[in-house]
């Protein structure tokens, strides 16, 4: 909004998705957007939200945003498009925006793909869950194999057998790799259980 008292305009970032009064002018604003895969057919506008890592029709309500307004046509199951971020929700903006529903972009770009994510993953399942608390592998260390397994379904279920000092290191480094290797959406902030 501009310090000068002449103008009762508003930046037209305050006012997207309202009704506007006469003395709006021309703007320019940024969206946030975020490329994702359509889980069924979509229309240009629809209300969408992230199911399994699928973008799906929502109710505004529910939703995160938008099917990009401008495609011509019906976005098919499995195309990739832009989800345009509802106005007035993203945390911050410099280009590379938060919100509390997607991984942080630059986590995300320090991992260079799936493979180094893996990489990344078995060393931590082996440090963190690698022990055979239940003996059924007639040794004290469970292979990397079976315990990589483990991590990855614990990221599934937010419960994590046995390991209970491994929900300690579940950060927002171990959700970005965990989701470059499954393509999921992982639930950040949710309590893991143990079985203790």
């Amino acid at each position: 909004m501009s310090n000068d008292k002449r103008s009762v305009t508003t930046d037209a970032l305050e006012t997207l998705g309202t009704i506007i009064g006469e003395n709006e002018k021309r703007d320019a604003i940024h969206l946030a957007v975020e490329p994702v895969i359509a889980g069924h057919d979509l229309k240009p506008g629809d209300h969408i939200k992230l199911v399994d890592g699928k973008a799906v029709k929502a109710m505004p309500t529910q939703g995160l945003g938008i099917v990009d307004p401008f495609i011509d046509g019906i976005v098919t199951k499995g195309e990739r498009f832009w989800l345009v971020v509802y106005p007035r929700k993203i945390t911050s903006l410099r280009h590379v925006w938060s919100h509390p529903e997607f991984a942080e972009a630059d986590i995300a770009a320090a991992i260079p793909n799936k493979s180094a994510s893996e990489v990344w993953m078995r060393a931590w399942a082996v440090e963190h869950m690698g022990d055979d608390y239940y003996g059924d592998s007639g040794d004290t260390k469970l292979s990397e194999h079976s315990a990589y397994a483990l991590a990855i379904e614990a990221g599934h279920s937010t419960h994590i057998g046995p390991y209970e000092s491994a929900r300690d290191y579940i950060d927002n480094e171990w959700w970005t790799h965990w989701e470059a290797i499954t393509g999921a959406i992982g639930k950040r902030g949710e309590y893991f259980s143990c079985s203790c």
